[in-house]
């Protein structure tokens, strides 16, 4: 009786072991490259279709995407956001000289937001990728409602000093979180010094 379990239980990792070879060869790994970025994560090819996780979609395509299971729907939200850097004499800018400290503000048009949020904010990230806020609004502020009551409106930010110490590029970020979300990019612009 043991040698006969032993022999199904054998059988049963030999089968299984052939199905996970075969998987293997079904399911080939896939590159996802959006905008000449590569994703952090892979994809996989299955029957010359290609599956990808959603939060790497989301973060390339710097949307909302929510999948609703009950549903068996995938809901995508891409709000238009329009930045541009106002210096002190009010002209725009999008390249300073190294070591330049730069009084600025952020200009933002947003349309097309069709998804309740609690919080929006604007940051600069370093060529060293360290990160600033810049600005923020939540909706413990006053002022908060003027903004997210509407499909459109227009932000800008308060004037910040920043030192613009390294050669490089410089990302000024757009960051939106959903109401009972996560913080998600929405809008990046490059400021470069030379």
């Amino acid at each position: 009786m043991m040698r006969k379990k032993f022999i199904l239980l054998s059988m049963v990792l030999l089968l299984s072991g052939g199905s996970l070879v075969a998987a293997d060869k079904l399911l080939q790994k896939v590159t996802l490259i959006y905008n000449n970025k590569q994703s952090v994560e892979d994809g996989l090819l299955a029957d010359d279709k290609v599956y990808i996780n959603i939060r790497s979609l989301s973060d390339s395509m710097q949307a909302f995407i929510q999948w609703k299971g009950s549903e068996k729907k995938l809901v995508i939200q891409k709000p238009n956001v329009h930045m541009f850097l106002m210096n002190e004499k009010r002209t725009m800018f999008g390249q300073v000289d190294k070591g330049t400290v730069q009084k600025f503000l952020v200009q933002a048009q947003i349309d097309n937001l069709n998804v309740a949020i609690s919080e929006f904010k604007v940051t600069i990230v370093d060529p060293n990728d360290k990160e600033t806020t810049i600005d923020r609004r939540s909706q413990d502020d006053d002022d908060f409602k003027q903004f997210v009551e509407k499909d459109t409106f227009w932000f800008s930010s308060k004037v910040i000093s920043y030192d613009f110490k390294y050669s490089g590029k410089y990302k000024l970020r757009f960051w939106m979180e959903q109401k009972n979300g996560d913080p998600q990019l929405i809008s990046e612009k490059v400021i470069t010094a030379k």
